[in-house]
């Protein structure tokens, strides 16, 4: 009984070393060896090893001295230590994103601006597209100084264009201002001919605040 024992654990432990994928890697075979490894594993793993291959070989590392196992192995520690990194980026900027939010919730609570009306004129042989905003002071306190940005997008919120938005006159509390703007046209460039031509009413136009002075010194940002 003990000798059919042992003879089974000797059978068990030669085909587990002829196993391909504990063949020390070769150059030569690798293409082979590959062939033969892709029966005993699954994609996933084959992915990973043949893209540790590639790692360690611009790392110059010495892989003659490493089994396919092993490169393996290695392969699946750099995808948890990548999937860990790419996790943490993941809150980090979830964490960033809410920060935002809050941040531009508590300033448009303040100050909301929208456009009125968009047009196109020429001054001096030069062209411009013309806007017309509304600025409505939404605090107790008057504001002496606002800073942020405009975009324009269609109705699927692509992106069309944008503008810095500067107001440096005083506006009191509960009241509401207007600010009219240009910027220049140019009839070679795509999202300047789409501005111009679309009407008002098939866009979106997005307020983002940036820095709210007030006249008794506070800011917000």
């Amino acid at each position: 009984m003990k000798t059919k024992v042992l003879f089974i654990v000797v059978i068990t432990s030669l085909l587990s070393c002829s196993s391909p994928i504990d063949k020390k890697f070769n150059e030569e075979t690798v293409k082979e060896d590959i062939e033969a490894i892709k029966g005993r594993i699954d994609s996933t793993d084959l992915q990973l090893l043949m893209g540790s291959i590639i790692s360690l070989k611009f790392q110059e590392k010495k892989l003659e001295d490493m089994t396919y196992a092993d490169i393996l192995d290695n392969g699946k520690k750099l995808k948890e230590e990548q999937d860990k990194f790419e996790a943490e980026q993941k809150i980090i900027a979830e964490e960033a994103a809410k920060k935002e939010a809050i941040r531009l919730q508590r300033l448009n609570e303040v100050i909301m601006v929208s456009c009125f009306e968009k047009g196109f004129a020429k001054y001096d042989y030069e062209d411009y597209i013309t806007y017309k905003f509304v600025i409505k002071n939404k605090s107790n306190k008057n504001v002496r100084a606002l800073k942020g940005n405009i975009t324009f997008t269609n109705l699927f919120d692509d992106e069309i264009s944008s503008l810095n938005f500067v107001y440096d006159e005083s506006i009191e509390a509960g009241t509401t201002a207007t600010w009219n703007a240009q910027t220049d046209y140019n009839q070679f460039k795509d999202e300047d001919q789409l501005l111009k031509n679309k009407e008002l009413k098939d866009l979106k136009v997005i307020w983002k605040p940036e820095t709210i002075i007030f006249e008794d010194g506070t800011r917000l940002d």
